[in-house]
């Protein structure tokens, strides 16, 4: 996770009189939520030695494919983890006051890794004290194309905080005790063996050492989750993400060195290591979590960041 990026210079800025709100131009990136009222930087700033990004799109894969590589119509492509458009030049396509959308269109150079025409479209708009961010997926070819599309952002310990101070809310209190759970191995792999069930007292659970030790990820599935919240000691609420109607949620840190946490609402799953001894090896027409699109369509999602 902590390859190379370039530093890109082209940003836009959306701003009101409680948030201040920057989107990179390359990868279409949320760079920068700064909150007015609380004197603080919202979103992880990227820096080199533990992560370099901020709150990358995942596009157009999730996760991790095996020994990165995939296989459609029986021909093998190469690919990174979560896919090419985080390190991507995105063209800007309109911008009002409060919101701006960037373009990233197929070429030559990301069909050879991924065999599909699209036009994939990334916006960010600011209302009040919430970030809407919304993703267009158009499928410009003649056959249906295959994708997985997700956010990856990270949310930063205030000062003095660490992220055993957090304590996760899923807003289910007295309809679900606990949710079920996936989870990738060491080397990147859904596991089988390492799903579970993380219990919840009244919807909520606390960041407690140890939290990321077996389980690297967490990944709710089945649209388990509309809202997650990271609280504060206390109880106050820092930041919620709301992803109703997405199907996974991930959850990711590292307890040693990251002083953030990822709240990810994702279409789509990395690899499973369950089909073989090797690893999954099928079609992408047949892995876990792809999103079917016809010839001519377009796919729209879209979730929210609340700042508080």
């Amino acid at each position: 996770m902590g390859e190379a990026k370039m530093v890109c210079r082209d940003k836009t800025v959306l701003e009101n009189q409680n948030l201040l709100v920057e989107i990179n131009a390359w990868g279409s990136e949320l760079a920068r939520i700064y909150d007015k009222t609380h004197d603080r930087e919202v979103i992880w700033e990227g820096d080199p030695k533990i992560w370099n990004r901020h709150a990358p799109i995942l596009f157009p894969f999730i996760g991790k494919s095996y020994e990165n590589q995939y296989r459609f119509q029986g021909k093998t492509y190469s690919i990174t983890s979560h896919g090419f458009a985080r390190d991507k030049e995105f063209a800007l396509v309109s911008r009002t006051e409060n919101e701006v959308w960037y373009q990233l269109e197929s070429s030559p150079e990301t069909i050879e890794v991924y065999p599909f025409p699209f036009i994939l479209m990334a916006g960010h708009r600011l209302e009040g004290r919430t970030l809407k961010v919304m993703w267009k997926v158009k499928n410009t070819g003649d056959t249906p194309m295959y994708f997985m599309i997700g956010g990856h952002p990270a949310f930063k310990t205030p000062k003095g905080c660490t992220v055993h101070d957090f304590t996760l809310d899923f807003h289910c209190a007295g309809k679900k005790d606990a949710l079920h759970y996936q989870s990738p191995n060491g080397d990147g792999y859904q596991d089988e063996a390492l799903s579970g069930s993380l219990a919840l007292e009244e919807g909520k659970v606390p960041v407690t050492p140890g939290f990321f030790s077996k389980v690297l990820t967490y990944i709710f599935d089945e649209g388990q989750v509309e809202k997650v919240s990271l609280l504060l000691p206390g109880g106050e609420p820092y930041v919620t993400v709301r992803c109703a109607g997405i199907p996974y949620l991930g959850v990711w840190t590292v307890e040693a060195t990251h002083p953030f946490i990822c709240l990810e609402p994702w279409y789509g799953l990395c690899a499973s290591d369950g089909c073989d001894r090797d690893g999954w090896q099928g079609e992408l027409t047949d892995r876990d979590g792809v999103v079917k699109l016809a010839a001519g369509q377009e796919f729209q999602a879209e979730y929210e960041i609340e700042i508080h």
